[in-house]
């Protein structure tokens, strides 16, 4: 267990999945910061996030802890007989490897899966890659076991390049780590007890699945029948929109139409107004004039019969 406040915060912060690391990370360094350690401050906000094939080589080395111990101890071995040129040793230890490896990209696959993780295939080959160079490396291997790996391994020959690559500051001292053949074997078999286990939660689970995405269809083919119905709601009212706007325009048309009608009539009511002026004057002065000649015809005649 870690006794260094940097590695302790974070084993606590590799556990957690990627998503939520940043945030976490940022509130430890916040407390360390107000509780008056700015150095161990800077040290946790300086963590990097993990990436997605270290995050799940992480939960490996914290979830199946003796079989990666396996792997890494099977390393050690490796080397050994390969030293000594012992070929039929080697070959069943290169064998033991495969199959190790196999047994943990499935677990691999089955944490990803119950975690809700759909990883990529590149994502899944540096997982791969990640734990051949384990046992390649007493190095990688105890990077491996830390728990706090923050990027992918890959072994080019039996070197390793792990600088950087664990979060936390580096791991104790390389060990070999794992157990005895016997030792594996018989883990293999619980193994394959708990496998088996987990394979019927995750059928249960898949069912559970299944049923919700069931649920899921169903809800969006009724979503996508009320978008229809929307859609052709929608239409209706756009052409009905369209019309009345057809209609507003012509409607404006006539009504500018009339106003320059207007506008005209009253420029040729003014002169007309003054013409009918002038022509009641005149009818009036007529009148008048027409007034005085019949008096003056009248007294005329008057004075002719006397």
């Amino acid at each position: 267990m870690a006794t260094d406040p940097v590695a302790e915060a974070a084993d606590a912060l590799y556990a957690l999945v990627p998503e939520e690391f940043t945030a976490a990370r940022n509130a430890r360094a916040a407390d360390a910061r107000s509780a008056g350690e700015p150095a161990l401050a800077k040290a946790i906000g300086a963590l990097r996030r993990p990436s997605p094939s270290a995050w799940i080589v992480n939960r490996l080395a914290r979830d199946e802890p003796d079989r990666l111990g396996d792997l890494v101890g099977l390393g050690g071995e490796l080397a050994d007989a390969q030293a000594a040129g012992d070929g039929r040793a080697l070959g069943a230890l290169v064998a033991e490897r495969r199959e190790l490896i196999g047994d943990l990209m499935r677990l691999a696959v089955s944490l990803t899966d119950a975690a809700d993780r759909s990883p990529s295939r590149a994502v899944l080959d540096e997982v791969e890659q990640t734990l051949v160079a384990a046992s390649v490396s007493a190095e990688a291997g105890a990077a491996v076991a830390s728990g706090r790996l923050v990027r992918a391994l890959r072994a080019v020959g039996v070197d390793v390049d792990v600088a950087g690559a664990v979060g936390g500051g580096e791991p104790g001292p390389p060990r070999r780590l794992g157990r005895r053949p016997s030792e594996r074997a018989e883990g293999r078999a619980d193994a394959a007890s708990r496998d088996t286990s987990r394979t019927d939660r995750a059928d249960r689970a898949a069912e559970a699945a299944r049923r919700e995405r069931e649920r899921l269809e169903e809800a969006a083919r009724q979503a996508r029948e009320r978008a229809d119905d929307d859609e052709h709601a929608l239409a209706e009212a756009s052409a009905r929109l369209e019309r009345a706007e057809r209609r507003f325009d012509d409607l404006e048309a006539e009504r500018d139409e009339l106003e320059l009608r207007l506008s005209q009539v009253r420029d040729e009511l003014r002169p007309a107004e003054r013409e009918v002026r002038i022509a009641t004057r005149a009818r009036e002065s007529a009148n008048a004039e027409a007034a005085r000649s019949a008096r003056a015809r009248d007294e005329a005649q008057a004075a002719l019969d006397r």
